[in-house]
């Protein structure tokens, strides 16, 4: 059986051979299992541990052109980025500091004049990728959301600022980037063939412990766009609309379940989302992509909690519906990754034995 077929029949909530899987590896983890094992890229290491899914992302930024370093240090580097904004990034850092956002004040968003969407250089390297890949994996292409990629272009703080001090020109704003954004997530799913595989959409609208905004500001500001990412997605032929959203997304899964959501990721167990519990309420109406607990259990790397979470993955995945996926950083061992793979081949074969 194939990745896409095996996937194919987990979102369909019909088990497969084995239980689908979608991994991603830091590259620090990569370089230490090379460092380590003497081999081992990060595609050598998705196909050693069996990664059914992989994800192909059209440069989806309004001005491409623009992008470019503008100074270049010995420990820093300052870009100006495809969304416009002025970017410090230093050696060796996880995250980097906006100098300069692109829109620096509440402009008319209709004076916005956005790059091409449909341009060949936004999609040519992915569109190579996907006739290479989409007989074997089950590849879905990308789109940010209009949360996370509004922040982006106002800066976080002014962009939370606008929502409570100017919501009208906020929804404005979000719904003329939101246009771009479907422009090119709609011409994604036509050149990479996703008419049987589908979108994910990256919107982080939650913080650990539940959403960034109060329910009605989300509604009225930042719901009606991810609406109408869905309804275009979907009319454009892609056969999954996943919605990913780190921390805790279970206050907000009535709307998007109600809006059309197919599918929900990460999933993260230190946010309290128990894949049996949501299973339960919701049936055949959303599926799980996650609930790896790559945070807690695995960088601890105990044997017997490896086990009792591999055990409790797989009872998530009884029947369909569930696919294991969780980014790993190197905080995980080596060696508690080969266990993880090695109990997965044991539990993860359908039908499957507890």
């Amino acid at each position: 059986m194939t990745s896409k077929e095996r996937v194919s029949r987990a979102l369909s909530f019909r088990e497969a051979d084995r239980v689908p899987r979608y991994l991603g590896f830091s590259d620090e983890f990569v370089r230490n299992w090379k460092a380590r094992k003497g081999w081992g890229s990060g595609g050598e290491l998705l196909e050693h541990f069996g990664s059914d899914m992989v994800t192909l992302a059209a440069d989806e930024t309004p001005w491409p052109s623009r992008a470019g370093v503008v100074r270049q240090g010995s420990s820093e580097t300052v870009v100006r980025d495809g969304w416009g904004s002025l970017v410090l990034r230093k050696t060796g850092a996880r995250f980097e500091h906006i100098l300069e956002p692109a829109v620096k004040g509440r402009v008319d968003p209709a004076a916005l004049e956005f790059e091409n969407p449909f341009a060949d250089s936004r999609y040519r390297d992915v569109e190579k990728r996907a006739q290479e890949l989409r007989d074997r994996r089950f590849v879905i292409g990308k789109t940010g959301g209009p949360y996370i990629r509004a922040s982006f272009m106002r800066g976080r703080e002014a962009f939370l600022l606008d929502m409570a001090e100017d919501p009208g020109w906020t929804k404005v704003f979000v719904e003329r980037l939101t246009d771009h954004l479907i422009a090119v997530g709609m011409e994604s799913i036509r050149r990479l063939q996703l008419w049987d595989t589908g979108i994910i959409v990256h919107d982080d609208v939650c913080f650990l412990r539940g959403p960034i905004m109060g329910p009605k500001t989300y509604e009225e500001l930042i719901y009606p766009s991810h609406c109408r990412m869905i309804e275009a997605y979907k009319k454009a032929g892609a056969a999954y609309y996943i919605q990913h959203c780190d921390g805790d997304v279970r206050p907000l899964l009535d709307m998007w379940v109600d809006a059309g959501v197919d599918a929900v990721n990460p999933c993260e167990p230190r946010s309290g989302f128990d894949p049996l519990a949501v299973k339960g309420k919701y049936g055949e109406k959303l599926r799980i992509i996650g609930s790896l607990d790559n945070t807690g259990v695995l960088p601890r790397g105990r044997p017997e909690e490896i086990e009792e979470h591999v055990r409790w993955l797989m009872k998530a995945a009884i029947g369909g519906g569930f696919v294991v996926c969780g980014g790993i950083s190197e905080d995980v061992s080596i060696e508690t990754m080969e266990l993880f793979l090695k109990l997965l081949e044991e539990r993860g074969r359908y039908p499957i034995v507890l």
